[in-house]
Formats: C-alpha cells, structure tokens, sequence
C-alpha cells in the first residue's frame, strides 16, 4: 500500500498509466477521506490519458443505486458507446457468468484498439453484480492495455470488502490512500496559486494548520481570497494567517455531509461541550458507546476538522453549531450542565452551558448562576459576570432572589458602565424598603447612590442600618464602617456626622494595617487622616496599606485613600510614584479602575507641575469612562486636564472641560473643590480675573465651612493674590500672600512650591519678603550666608531628571539603579539646595555650583 498526498498519487497513477499504454496493465484502488482530492486526482489522470490519446469510460456509483443491477457497469458500457445486452439471470449476490463473460470480451476488446482508462468513483456504494463483473476484470488486466482506477471513500462503510482484500494480496494491484498534506505539499499548493512569491515556513504553517491538510479546506481558504503577501504585516514581519470565509464554512458542511450518523453527532457534541473533552465524557453526553466516540473523532481528525478532538479553527465549530436544530442544541447543552454539574466541573463551564441553553428550572441552576458571575468579578471580567447574572435573573421565580440578582447585576455593571447602574436605583430602593435584599446588598445600594450624588438616600440608608450595627455580621460592619470613611470624606458637610468616630480613631492609632482586609485598612486610613491630619503615623500606615496590596489586584478605595494621605501631605513625588505602580499594574483590570487609577495619576501630577503627562493622563481618563459615569468624581480628571491645559497655553482643551456637564452636588464634595479651584485659575489665565476671584473666595468659604485644612492640594490664596493685583488691589494681594506664607512654612502640610510662587508675586509687586524661623526640618540646614553646597555627579544626574519631570522609577530605570538609590539623592539634593520638592528644582539647579556638567541622559 501507498500512502500519499495529492501531489505524490498523481505521479503514482501517471506511471502506471505509462505501464499500461506498454501492455502491462494494472488496477488501482484509491481510498481517502471526503476532502482529500481523490475526485480532483480521477479527473487529473482522466485528462492525461485523454491528451494521450486513450480511450476513458468513467462511472460514479451513488447509495440511491446500490439496489440496481449492474448501474455501475451500465455507465461504462454506454461511456463506450457499444451498448450490449446483459443476458442471464442477477441476484442480489452477484451477477450471472453470461454478464461477467460479456463485459469482460467487451474491455478487452477495446482495449485492443487502443489503451483503456477505467475509472470508477466511490465503489464503497456500488451494487454488487457490478462488483462481481469489475473483481472478474481486476484478476485479468495484468497482461492488456487496461488500467483500472476504483476510488473509495474512507470515512464510509463499504459493503464491498472483497474490493480491499484483492487490492492487499494481487501482486499485479495497487493500493493508494491518500493522506492529508503535509507543510511541503501545502507549499506547493501556495506555490502554484501564487507563483513568484516568497514562502518561508512561517507564511506557510498558518494554511496548513487551519487547513488540516485537507486539499478541500485550503482551496475554500484560497477561494475566500487568501493571500500569503497579504497575511504579512510589513512591520512586524508576523504572520497573522488565513481567514475563514464562506466558502470555508461551505466546505465544512460538505465534509459534515459526508460523515455516518454517529460521527455528525460527535461533532456536534464535541462543538457544545467544548474543546478536548475525552471521548468517555462525549459517550455520556450523547449516550454512544465510548469506542464509537474514538472512532469518530478519529475520522474528524482525518478530514483536518479537529486536531486530537479540538477544533482547528473557530469558525468549524460555530459551523457545526450554527448547522444544529435550536431545539437539540439547547437539549445538548442542557445536558451538558447536568453531567457537568454532577462531575462536580469548574462552575464556570457549568454557568457556559446554562447559558447557552436558556434557562433551565432546577433548582441548582440559580446558585451555579451567581457563583460563576463572583468568580467572574474576582477575575476582572464584569461582561462575562453580566451574561451570567442575566440568565440568572430569568430563572429565578422568588422576589427575593430576584431582586437579589438586580443588586448583583448593579455591583457588575457599575465595573463596566457606572452610568448604567442609575437606571436600577429606584427599583433597588424599593426593594430594600421591602426587605428583599440581604445587609450586604443594601450596603453596597448606598456606594452606588453616593457615587451618583444620591445623598438623601444614601443617608437614609444609613439611617436604617446604624440600629441594627450589633446584628450585623463582622464583614458587614467592616463594609459599612467603610461606607461611613467615605461619606465623611467625600461629603465633608453632609457627612459630618461619621466624621469622627471614637471606636476607629482608637483603632487607628493603635491597629496596624494589613493585605487582609485592604478595605477595612483604607477606612482606618482615612478617619485616621480625617481626625489627625497627614501625619507620619498616617503616612506610614498609607504606606503599609499600598504595599500590602499592590501585588495582588489592589481594590480601588483602599489605593485611593492612601494616595489622598500622601496628597494631604504634600508628598506628591511619593503618591506620584505609587500612582506609576498601581498603573503598570492595572493592564488586565476593568476600564472603571484604570479610569480612576488614571484621574488620580492626573490629579498628583497636575500639582507637580509636569503638565504634558498630567494632561495624558487626564485623557486617559475621561476616555475610558463617559463622563455620566464618573457621577461626583468628574470634578478629578477635568481639573487636572484643566490645569495642565492652561499652564501649556491650551486654552481650548481647558474651555472643552468646562462644556461638559456636571452635577450640581459635586460642589458639596472635595472632587467639586478640585474643580473650583481649576476654573479659578483657568480664569486667571486667560484674563478673567473677577471669575477667577469668586472661584477662590468660593474655596475659601467651602473649605472654611467645612473645616477643611488641605492648602498643599486646594492652595487658593496666591492666586486669589495674583487676580487682586491684577484688579489693582495691592494690599489686599499682600496680605493674602502673608497668610499663605505663615501657612506653607509651618507643618508637615507645606508646599514649597506654593511657597515659591507666593514669594514670586510678592517680588512682583515689589513688596517685602517676610521674614520667618526655620520650619522643622530646617532646623540643621545650612544658613542662606553659606550658599548652596554643591552636588556630586550622581544627584546632579537624578536631579536633572527630577526637574525635567520624569518620576522616580522612570529616573531609575533611566540610570540603572533602585528607585530606592533615586529617592536617597533626592532627599541630599533638596538638603544640600534647600529646596522642599522637585517642583522647585528648575529654578535651584541654575545657582548650585555643579562639579562638572552633566546631561540628564548620561
């Protein structure tokens, strides 16, 4: 036996035909699977011999005419065009001697003539007395011009056995079965197609996986308008491979076409329950023997459909699917559930299945259900909790697991589209009123109606829950103490009443964090920041609280309250570069978190003054999130893009933030104050200076009624100062000017660049500077007298950077060192040029002897 590709059979069958036209005749069995070219190589060798001048009778046999006698070989007679009457009696069995005799003088006698190309196609559905009539001829051509080719389908049950076993013991027979092809047959095939081009291995093993090697499906690849020179990117030299069209999914259906009853329903069920399943998992399913199940994966992998039981390709798979009845593809995976559900499978597969199916009224489907949506949720992916939850909220029949499932569903479209959640707040309300919802839920009602600015309601809510603290679980407590911080945070009046509470301010001085309960952690920080300002007690805390989580998904709230510590206390360098890790770190994290995470970079870096990243960053923001979705925290990202659009001169990119809407509520949060003091100095900018003061006196009056102390983040004073002198109001600039000098030179909440540009305006308007003691962390600085020391090669490199904007890890990786190395010379650059920060840097690396000039790449 020969096994061979297309290319290889067809030299094959041309050599015997050679054989033949001397006399040496010879018969020829072809066997393969549906797909593989064995009809494309009978028309190939039928046009040979017809070039060659030999006489052709082909005929096909069919299963509608395997009950006729003598079909097969009454298409040859009559392709010879020398009818001859068939005398004798035919059985079912076989044909009569007088039959066999007389078609047998007949061959030969034409033959004589000339030679003779016998062809007959799928003999697997042949009658038997023709059977009988072509094995008396197969024992006899050894010695004529005859050459006679038999094609069989593989994947088929042919009755006629007898075929192969003649082929497999006479020696004057041929045996071909053809194979699929392998990545060099495929490269021909390319190369005939498109000759001229280039094919290295990489262009070519695409086509060949997809294919399977199946002649078929790579010529419906073609035939969809595959190209190789297309499928190469120029760029990146990579090859991203054929794309499956229509006719591919025609051919597929052909090869399904060609395929027993027991094979089809394997496929199908191989399609629904998924990829690589055993074929004992297959037997239960569709409730076929196991051996039945192998053999049938064998043949898909044969005709290139499956590779060791997984689809090859998609789009093969979405065929089959698409091909089923609806009704036996949700009773197929419906019972894919069950046996899944009862093997104890991944909750994930399970939920898959239920919901492709629809719903299903048994009782362990609705838990399944909400299972698999928090798993979904514990690995970022809210789309898929949601297709979840959905399906759960049909099968449910009770109100309350109803409305329990509308809760969920809330929690999960708020990762996606915060926007979308308003929509079910007055039907979550009225379902907390009657009680279906569980504390929990009810809990998370009041995050949702506090980011959308709900406030009545959320208070109401808290009004409910306050009682019944005690009875509440310990996790429920911690959540809702959390709700409390944020409250109180976010809405300094409105939340004034949980601003201080005994319990916590005691657990916060004496409790250190950890990565067990991040949330629990960032609310300890924040009453913590609330109740005794920024200072290093609460910093250190904010500190162990980031590195406690940063390298397992961070939640959100928690990140956030420890870079408003860092804020607060005007250590933006640190939140800036806290900001950087919880970035890298949120690639595979929902669009809402990168959102937020983003805003607050903007924010933190907008102060720094490094306005082109902040302005980025900003963008980045307002892009992954609708504006209607940021609710009260719009105020974040549009006063950072605010700021940075007005200090680079980009008037109009600040004017477009003004044109997006806001809630009137935000200007009762700290988010509104942000944004109050942007438009000040946007105002300012552009020569608005009336507008410009009332946005500041509008701070000042919020923040003094609020009993807020937060000048390093919302400093409101100098610009005041600067649109009074502008107004032609010079004392009153001064005094202002005074007051945010006492105010920066004291505590660890000073901002040196408030400072800096206070004592500007005050050089400006040719007024004094103030004279003061040496703040705390001055005490061992070196006297103004002494002048600045000067910086040894390493800091002058760092502090070149520092100036240009770059962050802390951005400097280390830039120089090759620990983003620990870059703070220590920070930390001896500010010392040595008595200088507070980086902001102030431009301006002191002008007057510091340097010990030779070095360039921030270097």
């Amino acid at each position: 036996m020969t096994t061979a590709d297309g290319r290889q059979a067809r030299a094959v069958l041309r050599d015997l035909f050679a054989g033949a036209q001397r006399g040496q005749g010879r018969a020829v069995l072809v066997t393969g699977g549906a797909g593989m070219g064995k009809t494309t190589l009978v028309h190939d060798l039928q046009d040979h011999a017809s070039r060659a001048g030999a006489r052709v009778l082909a005929a096909v046999a069919s299963r509608a005419e395997r009950e006729l006698p003598m079909g097969a070989i009454g298409q040859l007679t009559a392709a010879a065009g020398e009818p001859w009457p068939l005398t004798g009696p035919t059985s079912g069995s076989g044909a009569s001697p007088q039959a066999i005799d007389g078609f047998h003088r007949l061959m030969h006698g034409l033959a004589e003539q000339g030679p003779l190309l016998i062809m007959v196609d799928d003999v697997q559905e042949i009658d038997a007395p023709s059977r009988h009539c072509l094995l008396y001829l197969v024992r006899r051509v050894s010695t004529s011009r005859i050459l006679l080719v038999l094609g069989q389908r593989t994947e088929s049950s042919p009755p006629g056995t007898a075929l192969t076993s003649e082929f497999v013991r006479n020696p004057h027979c041929t045996l071909v079965q053809l194979g699929a092809l392998d990545l060099a047959g495929t490269e021909a095939v390319l190369a005939e197609r498109f000759p001229g081009q280039r094919r290295t291995p990489k262009v070519v093993r695409p086509w060949h996986h997809i294919s399977g090697g199946s002649p078929l499906l790579l010529q419906a690849l073609l035939e969809d308008g595959g190209d190789p020179a297309r499928e190469t990117d120029p760029g990146t030299g990579s090859e991203s491979g054929p794309e499956a069209g229509e006719g591919f999914r025609l051919a597929v259906r052909h090869l399904l076409d060609q395929l027993d009853p027991a094979a089809v329903r394997t496929a199908r069920g191989l399609a629904v329950l998924g990829e690589g399943e055993p074929p004992a998992l297959l037997g239960k399913l569709l409730d076929l023997p196991t051996g039945t199940v192998t053999r049938a994966m064998a043949s898909l992998d044969a005709l290139g459909l499956t590779e060791r039981g997984r689809f090859r390709v998609a789009v093969t798979r979405a065929t089959v699917l698409t091909d089923m009845a609806p009704e036996e593809r949700a009773a197929l995976h419906h019972a894919a559930a069950r046996l899944l559900h009862r093997d104890r499978a991944a909750i994930d597969e399970v939920a898959r299945h239920l919901v492709a199916a629809g719903p299903l009224n048994e009782s362990w489907v609705l838990p399944v259900l909400r299972d698999a949506a928090e798993e979904a949720l514990r690995g970022h992916d809210p789309e898929r909790a949601l297709t979840f939850l959905r399906v759960a909220h049909d099968v449910g029949a009770d109100p309350r697991e109803r409305a329990q499932v509308r809760a969920e569903i809330a929690r999960a479209e708020w990762e996606v589209e915060p926007a979308a959640v308003r929509t079910h707040l007055p039907e979550l309300l009225e379902d907390h009123r009657a009680g279906l919802l569980g504390r929990r839920q009810s809990i998370r009602l009041i995050a949702h109606l506090l980011w959308h600015g709900r406030t009545e309601e959320a208070d109401s809510l808290f009004a409910g829950l306050d009682p019944v603290e005690a009875e509440l679980s310990a996790d429920c407590r911690a959540q809702l103490e959390t709700m409390r911080a944020w409250f109180a945070h976010s809405y300094p009046v409105l939340g004034a009443r949980y601003r201080r509470n005994a319990v916590l301010d005691e657990a916060a001085l004496s409790r250190s964090v950890s990565a067990l309960d991040p949330q629990a952690d960032g609310a300890l920080v924040l009453y913590a920041l609330m109740s005794e300002g920024p200072t290093d007690t609460v910093q250190k805390k904010a500190e162990r609280l980031l590195e406690g989580v940063v390298l397992h998904d961070p939640p959100v709230a928690p990140a956030i309250a420890a870079l408003a510590t860092y804020v607060q206390a005007a250590r933006l360098d640190r939140a800036a570069d806290w900001c950087n890790l919880l970035m890298h770190g949120a690639g595979r994290r929902t669009p809402v978190v990168r959102a937020i995470l983003a805003a607050a970079s903007a924010s933190v870096e907008s102060k720094l003054g490094n306005f082109e990243f902040a302005r980025r960053q900003a963008d980045e923001a307002l892009s992954l999130m609708s504006p209607a979705s940021w609710g009260i925290a719009l105020g974040v990202p549009l006063a950072a893009k605010v700021l940075a659009c007005t200090a680079l001169g980009d008037r109009e990119g600040a004017a477009e933030c003004f044109r997006i809407p806001v809630p009137e509520v935000m200007f009762q949060t700290l988010p509104g104050l942000h944004y109050l003091q942007a438009r000040g100095r946007h105002h300012l900018a552009v020569g608005r200076y009336h507008a410009a003061l009332g946005d500041f006196y509008a701070c000042r009056d919020v923040m003094a009624a609020w009993e807020l102390d937060v000048s390093a983040s919302l400093s409101w004073r100098v610009y005041a100062a600067e649109a009074l002198h502008e107004l032609g109001s010079p004392a009153q600039a001064r005094e202002l000017l005074a007051e945010e000098l006492i105010q920066q030179g004291e505590g660890s909440g000073a901002n040196a660049w408030v400072r800096e540009q206070s004592l500007r305006l005050l050089d400006r308007m040719g007024g004094p500077r103030p004279s003061r003691g040496p703040a705390p962390d001055e005490a061992h600085a070196p006297s103004e007298d002494s002048g600045p020391e000067e910086l040894s090669r390493a800091e002058q490199r760092v502090a070149r950077l520092a100036s240009q904007g770059f962050t802390n890890r951005e400097i280390a990786a830039r120089l090759f060192v620990t983003t620990s190395t870059v703070e220590q010379h920070l930390t001896h650059v500010y010392q040595k040029l008595r200088v507070r920060g980086r902001t102030d840097l431009p301006a002191a690396l002008g007057r510091v002897p340097m010990s030779r000039s070095v360039d921030g790449q270097s």
